[in-house]
């Protein structure tokens, strides 16, 4: 332009921008490209988005049905967190097993003392420092709370540790309460023990045969006692008894296992191999009871075989058969031998008359000969006397004269006491036909006892007596004080002269009977003299006088009477007789 403005010239510039562009080309390019993909990125980041909002709700939706599964399972389920093992949650079933505690935001070992006490903690911490998962079989756990029953809870359960960002950071427990099943096993296993008990000893002998082969699963002492010499358990039957193959016992046992029926033989003869080892076979006897073992299903997979060894009662009842027909035929003897024995009885009765009439006339021979021979005894004994009185000093002083005259004393002593003896025996007769009735036993003691006075008096003799007034018994009265008489005298008679006599009398009851007890501290005898005491004419100490048949007279007395007569005696101690006495 000039200075007025006006277009004077036109000036031509030219710049070469091609590469410009194509560069802008290019950027506006790109920025399609970067446009279309960012729009693709957006879209993906939108769906990435969506996926993930779409798989936080199934997140969701998974926790909240394991949360539901937790809560509505039968298993206790808990988390724990950190190495306090705080409770973060725990569900319905766990919070039972622990009713009555609060667990839910409390360490393990507070809330649950008595858990910790019983080992679990240690199994917590076992599983938090080493990360590795823990399995428990019926582990028990007693509760020790005051409002809880101090018996046992089982629980099969796992600790297992759970982790966050690959740091363990608690432990989750899942247990399962297995109590019923544990005591039901317990309770199978104490009655199952309780049975083995009564098979073991049970008196009869029981075995337990398996499968077709009936091979030995148990048997238990008694059946054992009678095979002492085979192997059992872990064989078949017919492997140990071969000798039974083909037998009955084989048809018995075929048929219990195929059919399921039991069967049962009482006194069964079965032939045995001896224990020898020989093939000898011996007879024995048993009654057996075989009885079908079932399985679940109801199938026979076995026999209960209950077996008793009868031989020796069967051998004892054949014996007593044999020895029943023995005595039969010697039955049909003694009937003959009866027939004898009562025409012998009818001359034995015929004789024993016979014998009593003798018996009478010898006691009336023996009464009226110790009668009639006292008179002319006497009149020995005063000519006696009398040649003493009459014949010169010089005469009687003769040898010959002198030992005639005291012969002839002699003879009439000897004579005096032969015919008290006579005297005596004539008198155990009637005594034996005296009637018994109630007796004052101390009425009759008093009595002997006034009448002993001169001879206790002139032994200087004490005599003791303690026998209740009241105390009867039944006896004839004038036997009863002959007797008495007779042991007190003699305990006078026969004391002892280098101490004084001291005599002691005791009665006491003793149930149906009445003991009477005469005791002195006499010269005594020794176990030969007490033998011979109660015999006939026997006399013991011959420094004394006497006719030796008092004591078979107080023995005669007293048996005859229902009484006992018994002797104690010890040399230069004493003697303690004692008699007994119905009531």
């Amino acid at each position: 332009r000039d200075a007025q403005g006006q277009v004077t010239e036109v000036l031509n510039f030219a710049v070469d921008v091609t590469a410009q562009v194509e560069a802008r080309q290019q950027v506006q390019q790109l920025n399609q490209e970067l446009e279309a993909r960012v729009q693709a990125r957006t879209q993906q980041a939108l769906a990435l988005q969506a996926d993930l909002l779409e798989a936080a709700q199934r997140q969701v939706q998974v926790r909240e049905s394991f949360y539901q599964i937790f809560e509505q399972t039968p298993a206790a389920v808990s988390l724990l967190r950190g190495p306090t093992y705080r409770f973060e949650y725990v569900n319905p079933v766990f919070q039972q097993v622990f009713a009555g505690r609060q667990l839910v935001g409390r360490d393990f070992a507070e809330a649950l003392p008595d858990a910790a006490s019983q080992g679990y903690l240690a199994m917590l911490e076992g599983v938090y420092r080493t990360g590795e998962t823990f399995f428990g079989a019926e582990v028990p756990f007693v509760s020790e709370q005051p409002d809880s029953p101090p018996h046992p809870v089982y629980f099969n359960f796992t600790y297992q540790a759970y982790r966050e960002n690959g740091e363990i950071v608690g432990i989750s427990t899942f247990a399962l309460d297995v109590t019923e099943q544990v005591l039901a096993r317990q309770e199978r296993e104490t009655q199952r023990q309780q049975l083995y008990t009564v098979f073991e000893q049970a008196p009869i002998g029981i075995a337990i045969q398996a499968g077709p082969d009936l091979v030995y699963e148990f048997h238990n002492p008694s059946y054992l006692w009678m095979v002492p010499d085979r192997q059992l358990v872990g064989k078949r039957f017919f492997d140990v008894f071969p000798e039974m193959a083909g037998t009955h016992v084989e048809t018995l046992l075929r048929h219990v296992y195929e059919t399921g029926e039991t069967q049962q033989e009482q006194e069964l003869l079965i032939p045995v191999a001896r224990a020898d080892g020989s093939t000898e076979l011996e007879d024995r006897y048993f009654t057996v009871v075989y009885q079908a073992r079932r399985d679940e299903q109801g199938h026979s997979n076995g026999i209960l075989a209950f077996v008793m060894e009868v031989t020796e009662q069967v051998h004892a009842r054949q014996q007593v058969q044999a020895l029943n027909e023995e005595l039969a035929a010697i039955n049909e003897e003694l009937a003959a031998i009866n027939e004898e024995l009562t025409a012998t009885n009818e001359e034995l009765n015929t004789t024993n008359t016979q014998l009593t009439r003798t018996n009478v006339d010898l006691d009336t021979f023996v009464y009226t000969a110790s009668h009639d021979l006292k008179a002319p005894i006497t009149n020995i004994e005063s000519i006696t006397l009398a040649l003493r009185d009459t014949l010169p000093a010089a005469v009687q002083q003769d040898e010959m004269t002198a030992h005639l005259l005291h012969l002839l004393e002699h003879t009439t002593t000897r004579f005096q006491l032969t015919i008290g003896q006579l005297t005596d025996l004539s008198k155990l007769q009637l005594a034996h036909a005296s009637s018994a009735e109630p007796v004052p036993l101390a009425a009759v003691i008093e009595a002997v006892r006034l009448d002993l006075t001169p001879v206790l008096a002139g032994a200087n003799a004490q005599l003791t007596v303690e026998v209740a007034p009241d105390l009867l018994v039944s006896f004839s009265p004038a036997n009863l004080r002959s007797a008495i008489y007779n042991l007190l005298s003699n305990a006078v008679k026969y004391r002892a002269l280098d101490r004084p006599a001291q005599v002691q009398v005791r009665a006491y009851s003793t149930g149906p009977r009445v003991a009477l007890e005469v005791q002195d501290n006499g010269l005594g005898l020794n176990a030969h003299q007490q033998s011979r005491l109660f015999g006939l004419f026997q006399r013991l100490h011959t420094h004394v006088e006497g006719t030796g048949v008092g004591l078979y007279i107080t023995k005669r007395l007293v048996e005859n009477g229902g009484g006992t007569i018994t002797v104690a005696s010890h040399v230069d101690v004493g003697t303690t007789f004692t008699l007994t006495f119905p009531t």
